[in-house]
């Protein structure tokens, strides 16, 4: 077939532009070097090779000082420089990658004279810009007259196109400088003629021979990716597999695997690589913007500039620079066809995606989506039998713990600690005579100590009620934002004790909540001063709301040490304090989180958090919206 492509272009050239005379104007000498062509360039497989050796003809065996190459790239529908020889090779660094559009170039070949069919010829004016060239060979005879209509001048720019079997344009040669000086005509036009058929032929050939040879690199890395999901390794390990192997496919600069929660509307960042992954995997929230948009479509979505799209939502802790970038956002189904998370990938804006690319990428996003599926279900199992280890461990070690230290507390200390308060009181405030300053001053110490050790005898009571289902709300109409203003309000002094920056988000536009109001108030003390707390000085906290699947949904994000993945588990666990330098002289016995968690559950909502460690902790919960 190649042979009858081949002596099918040459026969077209000889009938055009030759004709019967192809004998006697063709001698022997040139008919070999035709073949030689021939050879060189069929031989060639690779197609950069293949330019190489095309570059090479052009400025050895046809005499021009220099040539550009371009290739049309059909996806984008541009022309793109693959090679230039001859130019000073600074210039070509600048140019590289110099692309133009095909309207751009049909343009330019309407000012062209045609030679012939593959080669044409724009003939330089007078007062043409040299600025608007991207090459020059000799930019200081740009500006010169041209002596004689025949000689060759530095702004004229020879043609030789590529064509495919249809007659399209798929590539062109700018050969410059021909070193006799003169504009080619007669026999150079003929050969470049005769060149550039074969040419053609040789192009399409390599460029079927590399894309035959990409699919088959996407074939084996495909295979590789199925094998490596079925690895029993943990969920981290499988999308990073899956990442690599993509990459070499599809390069990007940056890639965010999320995982969806509809049941509480949130995205939950799994994976991430790039400058700013700890800052991604820390961006948790409500389904929302581009990645809300790609999981409820089930759609793929491509975004050309990630500073001009609306959608792409701003990452918390990431300074607002402008970070150019094209996204990618394709939506990870299960086996039933539901989304369970969103895959991003991200580049600079100068290196667009294709349709092609995503073409490519989606069967990835595929294998990523099995991968999240088996993960959930290891650790749903891991969880689950670990959670019946604990619940077993905890039935013997805190039924004790319960019995011996809650009842004792409760019954025993609560009254004289009530007495001995009430008498520190009065002394202190002179009821009993007259008391020196510096007693004074050691009495309000014992009162601010009773007041604390009282303070965690309640809380001890109150652990013990929920642990014996005898804990009764007292519910009423609740503003749960003024309640979060007045609690923020009452730790100013800590606060600005720690120079922390603390953010409330909402106004007096929260709605209202058929909560224990003193109760809650308690959970929202604990959890705001927990994040002042654990957070170093000049830190920033946080306070967020929306709402959520019917429930008001609170956040309290910090910027503290975050939480080691040792101690997530047993974060909500009775009597468990986690060790972040903090020791248990302030009167902390590890049973804060347990019982606000437990209030909030008792209310209908429920409490979880995030943590990362050196970047901070988030702690949520939900309260349900009053009923009408």
């Amino acid at each position: 077939m190649l042979l009858v492509i081949l002596s099918q272009g040459i026969r077209v050239k000889s009938e055009k532009y030759i004709g019967s005379r192809w004998h006697s104007t063709l001698n022997e000498d040139r008919l070999d070097k035709a073949l030689e062509f021939t050879t060189s360039m069929m031989s060639t497989r690779d197609l950069d090779q293949l330019i190489d050796n095309i570059m090479d003809i052009i400025t050895g065996d046809f005499g021009f000082e220099g040539c550009d190459a371009l290739l049309l790239d059909k996806e984008k529908n541009e022309f793109v420089m693959r090679a230039s020889k001859g130019f000073a090779e600074v210039g070509f660094k600048l140019v590289g990658r110099l692309t133009k559009s095909v309207e751009s170039v049909m343009h330019d070949l309407d000012d062209c004279e045609s030679l012939g069919r593959f080669t044409c010829i724009y003939r330089a004016k007078e007062g043409d810009d040299p600025s608007g060239y991207f090459s020059l060979l000799h930019p200081e005879r740009a500006k010169l007259p041209r002596e004689n209509p025949d000689d060759w001048h530095e702004l004229d720019v020879l043609y030789v196109k590529f064509e495919d079997e249809k007659g399209r344009i798929v590539g062109f040669l700018q050969p410059d400088g021909p070193k006799d000086g003169r504009i080619p005509s007669g026999q150079l036009i003929t050969n470049l003629e005769i060149f550039a058929a074969l040419a053609s032929i040789a192009v399409a050939n390599a460029e079927i021979v590399s894309e035959l040879n990409r699919n088959v690199m996407i074939y084996k890395t495909m295979a590789k990716t199925t094998a490596a999901i079925q690895d029993p390794v943990d969920l981290k390990e499988t999308i990073r597999r899956i990442a690599d192997s993509l990459n070499t496919l599809v390069p990007f600069d940056e890639i965010s695997v999320y995982l969806i929660d509809w049941e509480k509307n949130l995205l939950m960042p799994v994976y991430a690589t790039g400058p700013y992954a700890n800052e991604a995997m820390a961006d948790i929230g409500p389904i929302s913007g581009l990645a809300g948009v790609v999981a409820r479509s089930g759609k793929v979505e491509i975004v050309k500039d990630s500073m001009d799209d609306e959608r792409v939502e701003d990452i918390p802790g990431i300074d607002e620079e402008e970070i150019r970038q094209t996204m990618m956002c394709i939506p990870l189904k299960s086996k039933a066809g539901e989304v369970e998370g969103v895959l991003d990938l991200y580049r600079d804006k100068s290196r667009q995606f294709t349709v092609a690319e995503w073409e490519i990428a989606e069967p990835f996003a595929t294998h990523a989506a099995i991968a999240l599926e088996n993960a959930r279900l290891r650790e749903e199992l891991k969880s689950n039998f670990e959670s019946v280890q604990r619940a077993f461990e905890d039935m013997k070690t805190l039924d004790k713990a319960k019995d011996s230290l809650v009842n004792t507390i409760s019954h025993e200390l609560r009254t004289p600690l009530t007495t001995i308060l009430g008498y520190l009181e009065m002394a202190s405030h002179g009821m009993y005579g007259e008391i020196s300053p510096k007693l004074k001053e050691k009495m309000n110490t014992m009162v601010s100590s009773v007041n604390r050790i009282n303070s965690l005898v309640g809380k001890m009571l109150e652990m013990s009620r929920l642990q014996d289902g005898t804990l009764i709300l007292d519910k009423e109409p609740v503003n749960l934002a003024l309640l979060v203003k007045e609690v923020v309000r009452d730790l100013d002094e800590e606060t600005n004790t720690k120079k922390h920056t603390l953010t409330v988000l909402f106004g007096g536009e929260l709605p209202v909540v058929n909560a224990d109001r003193l109760r809650l108030r308690d959970v929202l003390f604990n959890l705001i001063n927990n994040a002042i707390r654990y957070t170093a000085e000049g830190g920033q906290i946080t306070i967020g709301a929306d709402i959520l699947s019917g429930k008001v949904h609170i956040w309290i994000k910090d910027t503290g040490k975050g939480i080691a993945d040792s101690d997530k588990q047993k974060i909500f666990d009775r009597f468990f304090l986690a060790d972040m330098g903090l020791t248990r002289d302030d009167g902390r016995v590890g049973i804060g989180l347990y019982v606000s968690r437990e209030i909030i559950r008792k209310h209908g909502g429920d409490m979880w958090f995030e943590s990362s460690e050196a970047v901070g902790s988030t702690f949520h919960f939900t309260i349900p919206l009053m009923r009408r």
